[in-house]
């Protein structure tokens, strides 16, 4: 039996508008929302990221790391990083991270890159994804260097934003 292909011409396209072809289109949306889960990882991420909260997100936390001191890595087990929720309650990382799909650290400085491991190590052992959003806006050159190179071992997508507007637009593209 002899099989014959069609190439892709430009009228492709118009077939793939007619009722025939109609028939195989899926008519309704993701039926499951995403699970992201969005980390402040300083004060100046954190500012920018309750500045949209408000906003209507689909399945999204957002939570900061508290504490004033530096997270070492190596000494933090991950219910024992210091995580808030929006209306200033503790938050147990092993509970926030359970059934995300994403999750997505939010960084303006590199202070705070062993909360960024803690959380990495916990999203990797369970096979989440991780996205990181570096965050510019009013960074030198070299400071915008030190956080996209912070966040680069452990951010599968990393992205940097030359100003906060841009958050949005991010966490739309993911799915948030």
């Amino acid at each position: 039996m002899l099989e014959t292909t069609r190439p892709t011409l430009l009228s492709s396209c118009a077939w793939a508008a007619t009722a025939a072809e109609a028939r195989f289109r899926v008519d309704y949306p993701n039926s499951r929302t995403r699970a992201s889960r969005i980390f402040a990882l300083d004060a100046g991420a954190a500012e920018a990221m309750y500045a949209i909260t408000e906003d209507p997100w689909k399945g999204a936390h957002f939570l900061t790391v508290g504490g004033n001191g530096v997270v070492d890595p190596d000494a933090t087990a991950a219910d024992d990083l210091p995580l808030i929720g929006p209306d200033g309650a503790a938050i147990r990382l092993s509970q926030e991270i359970d059934g995300a799909d994403v999750v997505i650290l939010l960084a303006s400085t590199d202070r705070q890159i062993g909360a960024a491991e803690v959380i990495a190590r916990e999203a990797y052992m369970r096979k989440i994804m991780i996205a990181g959003l570096a965050l510019s806006n009013g960074l030198s050159g070299s400071a915008t260097d030190r956080v996209v190179a912070a966040l680069r071992p452990f951010a599968s997508v990393l992205v940097v934003a030359s100003d906060n507007d841009f958050i949005p637009a991010m966490l739309t593209a993911l799915r948030a």
